[in-house]
């Protein structure tokens, strides 16, 4: 399915132009889902240009869900940067 998804960006994207493309870890930071979206869009014809990871403390009504900073669930904002040549 994220293929399609992806051949459709590349063909809506114009030349020179720029996707972020935000994910997540999942499975106790285990599996990083930029591992698996990355592959896809340079299959497409996007060039990765880079990865920001924003990694955060957890505010009081997260740990009100069990969540425990940087322990369990996602715990960091990814974007891939993806460019149309």
């Amino acid at each position: 399915m994220m293929e399609n998804v992806f051949k459709e960006l590349f063909r809506i994207t114009t030349g020179g132009g720029w996707v972020a493309f935000e994910v997540g870890e999942i499975r106790n930071a285990s599996l990083k889902l930029e591992d698996i979206i990355l592959p896809i869009g340079e299959r497409v014809g996007f060039r990765c240009q880079g990865i920001l990871i924003n990694r955060q403390k957890f505010t009081k009504t997260a740990h009100i869900w069990g969540i425990k900073n940087n322990k369990t669930g996602t715990n960091t904002n990814r974007i891939l940067l993806f460019r149309k040549d």
